[in-house]
C-alpha cells in the first residue's frame, strides 16, 4: 500500500468509528423510550440498515442485511413496538441542539432533490428541482456535517 492509500485507511477507519460512536450516544439518548430491550437494540440496527448501500429498502433487503432470517421483527418494530414518540423526539433535539452549540461545530445543509417516478413514496411531491431543472415528483434529503460525522 502506498502512503496515500494508508491515509485513506486510517481516515475510513476514524470515520467510521466517529460514526459508531455518535450512533451510540444518540441511542443512548432515547434507549428509555421504549418499553423493551429488543426495541432498543431494533432501532440502532435499523438505522445501521437504512444508511447502507443497498439496492432498495424494505424490511426484507434490511433483515437480510442485518442477517435476521425474515423480516418479521423488523415489521413488528415498526408496526408494534412501544415506543414514546415525542419523547424520544424531544431527546433527538436536545441532542442535535447541544451537538451544534459546540463551538467548533459546522452545520452544512444540502438539500438533495432526488426525482420518483410516483407520489405514493413517503416524502414524494410535485416541487421545483433546480438540480434538475423542472417541477417533477423529488424527494428532498437533508444532509448535516459536523465535526467529521455527517448525518441524513
Amino acid at each position: 500500500m502506498t502512503t496515500f492509500q494508508n491515509q485513506v485507511a486510517a481516515e475510513a477507519t476514524i470515520a467510521e468509528q466517529t460514526w459508531a460512536a455518535t450512533l451510540g450516544a444518540v441511542t443512548e439518548e432515547i434507549a428509555d423510550c421504549f418499553e423493551r430491550r429488543e426495541p432498543r437494540t431494533l432501532v440502532r440496527e435499523m438505522t445501521e440498515a437504512m444508511l447502507m448501500e443497498l439496492d432498495t429498502r424494505n424490511c426484507w433487503t434490511l433483515a437480510e442485511a442485518l442477517g435476521h432470517r425474515g423480516p418479521h421483527r423488523l415489521q413488528h418494530f415498526l408496526s408494534r413496538a412501544a415506543v414514546d414518540h415525542d419523547r424520544a423526539r424531544d431527546r433527538i433535539t436536545a441532542w442535535t441542539a447541544a451537538e451544534l452549540a459546540d463551538p467548533d461545530a459546522v452545520l452544512i445543509v444540502d438539500e438533495t432533490g432526488d426525482e420518483k417516478s410516483s407520489t405514493d413514496c413517503v416524502g414524494a411531491a410535485r416541487q421545483y428541482s433546480g438540480a434538475l431543472g423542472a417541477r417533477i415528483s423529488i424527494t428532498v434529503g437533508d444532509g448535516c456535517f459536523r465535526g467529521g460525522c455527517s448525518c441524513v
